[in-house]
């Protein structure tokens, strides 16, 4: 059986779950899809969602009290029947009419404990608000092919789009403590490769619809950044900002960076927020803020 398991927070996540079910319905294997609003307050998106309810094997629980990112995958992990679990972001697209069934035949192949499939973006920006999050994303795009990221299947692995037997979480359940945005799937992936899980990256993407205003998107890189920095002894060296910092630290610049980054953050800030933000204004804005961190 499979489990589709799908957390969200105020996202409208109907088609999704539609376009899911139609898919699962066509395979011929058990399934089930599970939706978990984890404590969204929006009445609308909630109406919206409740009619998953009606969908076939389907079913959305309204939780009222937010968990935190990794909780939530958690407790749809325990509600799940399925011997493998397929977990998706609520603010994903399904854009090809064989994803369900890409994914059965890695599942049948039995040669991996973990199934990543990807994700892709829009071809065109979205709207002029989210240019931060869209850049990003696009620059990204040569690390997307499955063939790349086999490369490096621990550290390329994300939550986003993943399918995984459901041993692995009962081993590796996402850590708890992760309550805010950033850093709960790649820990996982460390964990994996510590216990020695073994990951297959396949191309089979989602599109990602979920880009913030540039505002909100250079808040929460700030709320991932004092998450890694509370991780730091556990994963650091394996992200790679953590690498590049190491370097500055060797180098006895870290004093010479932060005091660069007070002076200049708000100038930076300006930049990010337009409409044409820099990317090497951005990874700089992300080194500067983590020496700044106590």
């Amino acid at each position: 059986m499979i489990s589709v398991l799908i957390p969200t927070y105020n996202y409208k996540c109907y088609t999704l779950a539609h376009d899911l079910q139609k898919q699962l319905e066509a395979s011929g294997e058990d399934y089930e899809v599970i939706v978990a609003e984890d404590g969204g307050k929006d009445q609308v998106v909630a109406i919206s969602n409740h009619r998953i309810n009606e969908l076939p094997c389907c079913r959305y629980i309204r939780r009222t009290q937010n968990v935190g990112r990794a909780a939530i995958r958690n407790f749809l992990a325990n509600e799940a029947k399925g011997e493998w679990l397929l977990f998706m972001d609520s603010d994903a697209k399904v854009v090809a009419d064989d994803y369900i069934g890409k994914y059965i035949a890695a599942m049948k192949d039995g040669d991996a404990d973990v199934i990543v499939g990807g994700l892709m973006n829009p071809e065109k920006l979205p709207s002029p608000i989210v240019t931060l999050r869209y850049r990003y994303e696009k620059a990204a795009e040569y690390q997307r092919p499955a063939a790349y990221r086999q490369r490096y299947p621990y550290a390329r692995f994300t939550a986003f789009n993943v399918m995984m037997h459901r041993s692995v979480l009962q081993e590796i359940p996402f850590d708890e403590s992760c309550r805010e945005y950033g850093y709960e799937d790649a820990l996982m992936g460390i964990e994996m490769m510590q216990k020695g899980k073994k990951i297959r990256h396949i191309d089979n993407p989602l599109m990602h619809l979920g880009f913030e205003s540039n505002e909100v998107f250079l808040r929460k890189t700030e709320i991932a950044l004092k998450t890694l920095h509370r991780l730091e002894d556990r994963m650091f060296s394996e992200t790679s900002i953590g690498s590049v910092v190491m370097k500055v630290r060797r180098y006895h610049l870290v004093g010479t960076i932060a005091f660069t980054f007070r002076a200049f953050r708000n100038i930076m800030k300006r930049n990010l927020y337009g409409s044409a933000p820099n990317l090497k204004v951005f990874a700089f804005y992300k080194l500067g803020y983590y020496l700044n961190l106590k």
